[in-house]
């Protein structure tokens, strides 16, 4: 395990963290306020005139607090995510992809950085059209030979994928459902990658939701960099993996096999499920047993193949505990029924959210052992449901941290999660 340690941020962003609630966690996270702040040996990242200066990557989690009557914590993700905007300097480049785009006070903010100077690019998915998202487009435009500019991708950016919904009428369609913002100066700090669960939508509020920052990962940011590049142009493909440090991050939609046809009513093969590849290699039952956690807002029935795989665990001895959004069968959002009804059977511990508040989140942390006796460490999150189209169809962002105390910080706030405001299903 790495020592933990203070991220080293700068000017607004600094404050912002103070203001927001963030704390230097212990060892074990308080389940009050979960949190991880990491640091990793120092990378090279080149300054604007090309010459390398050591810069120290920092990680930090922060969550939500919809059952708060403090504004402050409902959208305590918002407000780092403008503190980091506010601290941009004129030359420095923003580039936010985001899926709904209507809080008005992070467009005065990205507007605000724009006339000072700063580049402003945003790609926002076509699927509504908020007063704010119209407001963001007609003053930066279109034109993304100027420095600033707004992007609407038509359906995904990477895919036009389209199919009948399995158990309601309509279409499901492919989406721009990927959220970060990236911003390559920001106060004295470089390289900042910001990976929400949330969209930037007053409705943030109502929702329990995470955000990952990374601080001078230059490798991510390239990424996430280069990703925007081709989604920008509304053709091609984004598809793709980079890994540095404890953190990966995957880009979909994936590739998919020749004569493939997207079935809705059957479950996505296993073989082509790369979800399943973090669940192959785990340890249950025994002195080294692992406990799973999972923490999701939608699993619908193509994904059954993961479901099964988390039921398999649990029979062989894993602790799996679940928390999520089982919603009616009538509808093809929430947990389909069949989906709750592999991991009930299993003995699996399943929770509902309550209170008005749903989970928005798509975590799971694997804590133990895998099968050769090594410690196991995972957390995964960003943006990707338990969906078909987040695989196949979507412009859509999974990545997962290795490190010891983001795992902590992410199992303990679905501890929380699950003793404070949630009640069993059976």
């Amino acid at each position: 395990m790495r020592p933990l340690a203070l991220a080293a941020v700068g000017g607004a962003v600094a404050l912002a963290l103070t203001i927001s609630g963030c704390e230097m966690p212990t060892r074990a996270p308080s389940a009050a306020t979960p949190t991880a702040a990491t640091s990793a040996a120092p990378t090279q990242s080149p300054t604007k005139a090309g010459t390398p200066t050591v810069a120290t990557t920092t990680t930090r989690i922060q969550f939500s607090d919809p059952w708060s009557t403090r504004e402050s914590m409902q959208f305590r993700l918002h407000r780092t995510q403008v503190a980091a905007i506010k601290a941009a300097p004129a030359g420095a480049t923003i580039h936010l992809v985001m899926y709904t785009f209507a809080t008005e006070w992070v467009g005065q903010a990205l507007l605000a950085a724009h006339r000072r100077g700063v580049n402003v690019r945003v790609i926002i998915d076509d699927h509504e059209n908020y007063r704010w998202t119209k407001r963001l487009q007609a003053a930066l435009g279109t034109d993304q030979h100027r420095r600033s500019y707004v992007v609407r991708c038509h359906l995904a950016c990477a895919s036009d994928v389209t199919y009948p919904r399995r158990r309601s009428a309509g279409t499901i369609r492919s989406y721009v459902h990927a959220k970060w913002l990236i911003i390559d100066r920001s106060g004295t700090d470089r390289d900042v990658v910001m990976i929400p669960s949330e969209n930037l939508t007053p409705a943030a509020a109502e929702q329990s939701n995470d955000l990952m920052v990374l601080r001078g990962n230059h490798t991510v940011y390239s990424f996430l960099r280069a990703r925007f590049d081709i989604m920008r142009k509304d053709a091609g493909t984004a598809y793709g993996t980079v890994t540095s440090g404890s953190v990966t991050m995957t880009m979909f939609p994936m590739p998919l096999p020749k004569g493939y046809q997207v079935k809705p009513d059957e479950p996505l093969p296993a073989a082509m499920d790369p979800y399943l590849d973090y669940l192959r290699d785990i340890q249950c039952g025994g002195d080294h047993s692992t406990t799973i956690r999972i923490a999701m807002y939608m699993w619908t029935y193509p994904r059954l193949e993961v479901a099964k795989r988390f039921a398999e665990l649990a029979r062989a001895g894993c602790r799996v505990i679940a928390i999520g959004q089982p919603l009616s069968a009538e509808r093809d959002e929430g947990w389909d029924p069949e989906i709750t009804k592999a991991l009930l059977h299993a003995g699996i511990e399943l929770h509902q959210t309550g209170g008005g508040v749903y989970l928005h989140s798509k975590i799971v942390t694997l804590d133990g052992w895998n099968t050769g006796g090594g410690r196991l460490h995972l957390a995964i999150t960003g943006s990707s449901n338990l969906l078909l189209q987040a695989l196949v169809a979507s412009d859509d962002l999974i990545v997962t941290d290795s490190d010891v105390a983001v795992v902590d910080a992410y199992s303990a706030h679905v501890d929380q999660l699950i003793a404070r405001h949630s009640r069993p299903v059976h």
